[in-house]
């Protein structure tokens, strides 16, 4: 599976996560277990633990998040699992005591660097026409195409993906 740490960019962020704050992709990682659950917890505590706490591939995995100079994980943040088949993502956001699973996708998607917060993905303007006619745009990590980046998030085919010019 494929873990992405997504930090919630809204103003109030630390009062929980919104619909309508912007998620910033910040930073992915493989992980070899099979268990979405027991790795999103591991995730929680890698990016929160000092780094003296941790060892071998939790630690490589800690200091490359903090080489990046992102904040802690926090009330608000979020994760997305790929799995290894290639399946949608799926997401859940931290309340500050449980991770909640999202019925679907962060609705909004944050393109800019924020304190602790820094940009991944290749930024795309999109259309999603079988979900509703909203441009919309984001930071996807792209190794085939941006369409397949795309449809990959929102759970559909990447056919179903119309990507536009984007701002230069």
């Amino acid at each position: 599976m494929h873990v992405t740490v997504w930090h919630n960019t809204g103003r109030d962020h630390f009062f929980g996560f919104q619909p309508d704050h912007p998620m910033l992709r910040v930073f992915s990682y493989p992980a070899a277990s099979s268990d979405a659950e027991t790795e999103l917890w591991r995730a929680v505590a890698l990016f929160n633990a000092d780094l003296d706490m941790l060892d071998g591939a939790d630690r490589d995995v800690a200091a490359a998040y903090r080489s990046r100079r992102l904040r802690s994980f926090s009330t608000g943040d979020g994760f997305s699992i790929r799995p290894q088949d290639g399946g949608a993502e799926s997401f859940w956001v931290s309340d500050g005591f449980d991770l909640l699973r999202q019925a679907g996708p962060f609705p909004v998607l944050g393109l800019d660097a924020e304190h602790g917060s820094q940009p991944l993905g290749s930024r795309v303007t999109y259309l999603v026409p079988t979900l509703d006619d909203l441009i919309r745009e984001g930071l996807f990590e792209i190794a085939g195409t941006a369409e397949a980046a795309v449809a990959v998030h929102h759970g559909v085919a990447a056919d179903d993906i119309v990507v536009l010019p984007g701002p230069r």
